[in-house]
């Protein structure tokens, strides 16, 4: 059965929606740079084997995705050496924890709990538009500056 013209539309926002982020930066290099960076500030130092251990993936493939971070300046390895973040690596690692806990704050506003909130942002940080990103930092400002709002807010959607 040929697709009805609404799938055909819903086929095509599937695919814009898959399009590579204006960042340029496929969600697993991300990962890679943020895990990097966590391991430098909690270590001192991050090396292939960790990687492999906090992303759960095998040491071939942090080497395959090392060698491509280098390629696109975002770190620098020496072979059997320590992995260091360039300047645009840092740069993209903090945009990555800024935006991290912006979304942990946003879902704790709703009440997720802490561990479930650091859970679903894993998704949803690579995939969310840099405006949308805009207005829900408004948003949490708002609710910061404005509690009671928010606390009305809450007590009539539970209703």
């Amino acid at each position: 059965m040929p697709p009805t013209r609404a799938g055909k539309s819903q086929l095509a926002k599937l695919a814009r929606a898959h399009k590579p982020s204006a960042r340029g930066q496929t969600p697993r290099n991300e990962d890679y740079v943020e895990i990097i960076y966590e391991l430098i500030r909690e270590k001192g130092y991050a090396k292939p084997v960790d990687i492999a251990s906090h992303l759960h993936v095998r040491p071939p493939t942090v080497t395959g995705m090392l060698d491509r971070l280098h390629s696109e300046q975002l770190i620098l390895h020496e072979k059997y050496g320590g992995i260091t973040l360039t300047e645009k690596g840092k740069s993209m690692a903090r945009s990555l924890g800024q935006r991290h806990a912006l979304l942990v704050a946003f879902l704790k506003l709703f009440g997720v709990e802490e561990t479930t909130a650091q859970k679903d942002t894993e998704g949803l940080e690579h995939y969310i538009d840099s405006r949308t990103l805009d207005l829900l930092a408004r948003f949490v400002k708002y609710v910061d500056q404005n509690p009671q709002w928010w606390s009305q807010f809450r007590k009539q959607a539970k209703t």
